[in-house]
């Protein structure tokens, strides 16, 4: 057993780190409560007022220029080219542009008419041959009514009549559909002499001279003219009101169709621009009265639109309505006019929304 000294030693020295401890603990804190505060800065921001101005949106996009007036001149024969007017030929109208080889329909056209001509000839002497057969028909009719002749001969030769004239009838029948063959050549031979049919310029020629010209083929292009249009193609939830191409304004024209789910619009315009290039245009999809805020100017969480207005040094997130969007900015409602708001980053307007002060480096107008 421990001695009662030991024991008095033994509760002496716990006692002594007790207080000790106790002292160290209190000044552990007067020494942090000597330390001062952290200091907490204001973030520096630029700031706007809303303003109801007369305000135009638009988006950047591409347009087709498009032309009724240019035409895919194709071949309606097949035969050799002859002569094609080079590209970049400006011709008139009337001009020659394409001769094809009719050779072989004039051949045609020959051996039709002298299928003509030898029907004609076995027409002419059918008639002749019909003609004295009615005659003795005639004559024999007198005979019959004496019985000079027999009933036989006279019928018979009433059906010969009769078959004479349904094969000259026949003959005229076949010299028609010879004629009509003709004039169906000489259609066709018109084609092998392509003239223009308006003023313009050979864009582009798909043979060459001595090239063969299919039936259907397209030989050549021909623009012409500076009438064209622009035709721009947008998703459905996009309603645009014109086209702006190199400062140049033209309302645009719903054409009620869609090419690969994406609504066609279309806007008459003069220009040089070749005939399916494709230009960058800029589309209003708003033009009118409204408060324009910048793309900084409005914090979207959680498919909200929140815009920051300025109350003393702090900041107060106000959610309002997105009227239309585009590179200018969005213009919104459900604020007033005169109302400061900040212009910032998405990561700083966030930290503005944790509570921190603000100090205004500058006021846009």
């Amino acid at each position: 057993m421990l001695s009662r000294k030991t024991k008095i030693t033994g509760y002496g020295v716990a006692l002594f780190i007790i207080i000790s401890g106790i002292a160290l603990i209190q000044h552990k804190k007067n020494a942090l409560n000597q330390i001062p505060p952290v200091k907490t800065y204001a973030v520096v921001v630029s700031t706007a007022k809303t303003r109801l101005t007369e305000t135009q949106i638009t988006l950047p996009y591409l347009a087709e220029v498009q032309s009724d007036t240019d035409v895919n001149i194709a071949s309606k024969v097949t035969a050799r080219i002859l002569f094609i007017v080079p590209a970049g030929s400006r011709v008139k109208k009337g001009d020659l542009l394409v001769s094809i080889d009719a050779t072989d329909l004039k051949a045609r056209e020959k051996g039709l008419r002298l299928k003509i001509s030898e029907v004609n000839n076995q027409i002419k002497a059918k008639r002749s041959e019909l003609q004295n057969l009615i005659r003795l028909h005639q004559h024999n009719r007198e005979l019959l009514a004496i019985q000079a002749v027999s009933q036989d001969k006279y019928d018979t030769e009433a059906s010969q009549i009769i078959s004479l004239k349904a094969t000259i009838e026949g003959m005229k029948n076949n010299a028609a559909a010879l004629s009509q063959n003709i004039k169906e050549l000489q259609d066709t031979l018109s084609y092998t002499r392509i003239k223009a049919p308006f003023d313009g310029v050979v864009s582009k020629t798909f043979v060459s001279r001595g090239g063969i010209a299919n039936s259907g083929k397209v030989l050549l292009s021909l623009a012409g003219g500076t009438e064209k249009r622009f035709v721009t193609r947008v998703a459905q939830q996009i309603k645009p009101l014109e086209l702006i191409y190199q400062n140049e304004y033209c309302d645009l024209h719903s054409l009620h169709s869609t090419l690969n789910g994406l609504n066609e619009y279309s806007c008459p315009t003069q220009t040089n621009l070749p005939t399916g290039s494709r230009q960058k245009v800029r589309l209003t999809v708003y033009k009118g009265p409204g408060i324009l805020i910048p793309v900084d100017g409005l914090l979207n969480i959680n498919q909200q639109h929140l815009l920051l207005t300025v109350e003393g040094d702090k900041t107060v997130a106000k959610p309002v309505s997105v009227i239309a969007d585009g590179s200018e900015g969005y213009v919104i409602k459900g604020i007033a006019s005169g109302v400061e708001y900040v212009l910032a980053k998405p990561d700083i307007m966030l930290k503005l929304l944790s509570g921190s002060r603000i100090a205004r480096a500058d006021i846009k107008e």
